[in-house]
């Protein structure tokens, strides 16, 4: 029963958080921790990055359907500083697009992995960016699985990335 509604719990948190605002979606992206190696917790949790953050924000259309040459995506980060805790200015991050399974009608479907993630670099002035992505030319009827977005900082470590967070 308990390990029932532990597991419910986790699967609702685990849903991104979805509002239209606008014709647009709302997902807040939340901080990435450095990966625990071990089949024990690791204690105490570590950011990835030296970087941080106050908000990050994808938005996404509320269409249902892919549309070629169309934003799919925007991301903003506000409030982004560097170790020391000053607004980041002048430095690059990406955003990294990874794709799962795709399917195209009339070609097949290739596995994930097949085709590589894309990668947009983009400048952080005053601790504020915001990138745009528009979707290539995509053939009718083609499926993508996943669509994951994750922020990575100078050094390649990860910022933030889709999930959900509970109130400190």
């Amino acid at each position: 029963m308990m390990a029932t509604r532990i597991g419910a719990a986790l699967v609702l948190a685990l849903l991104p958080q979805l509002a239209s605002a606008g014709g647009l979606n709302r997902t807040y992206l939340v901080p990435s921790f450095r990966t625990c190696s071990g089949p024990q917790t690791c204690f105490p949790p570590v950011l990835d990055s030296t970087f941080t953050f106050e908000s990050a924000v994808l938005k996404t259309p509320v269409s249902r359907f892919l549309r070629s040459r169309k934003t799919a995506f925007i991301l903003e980060l506000k409030g982004v500083r560097d170790a020391a805790g000053n607004l980041a200015s002048g430095v690059q991050f990406t955003a990294v697009l990874a794709t799962g399974q795709v399917t195209v009608p009339g070609i097949g479907t290739f596995p994930p992995g097949a085709l590589p993630d894309v990668r947009m670099p983009f400048m952080v002035e005053r601790g504020k960016a915001m990138v745009v992505y528009e979707t290539p030319d995509v053939p009718r009827g083609t499926v993508v699985e996943g669509g994951v977005v994750t922020v990575l900082d100078p050094d390649g470590r990860r910022l933030a990335t889709i999930g959900s967070q509970a109130a400190p």
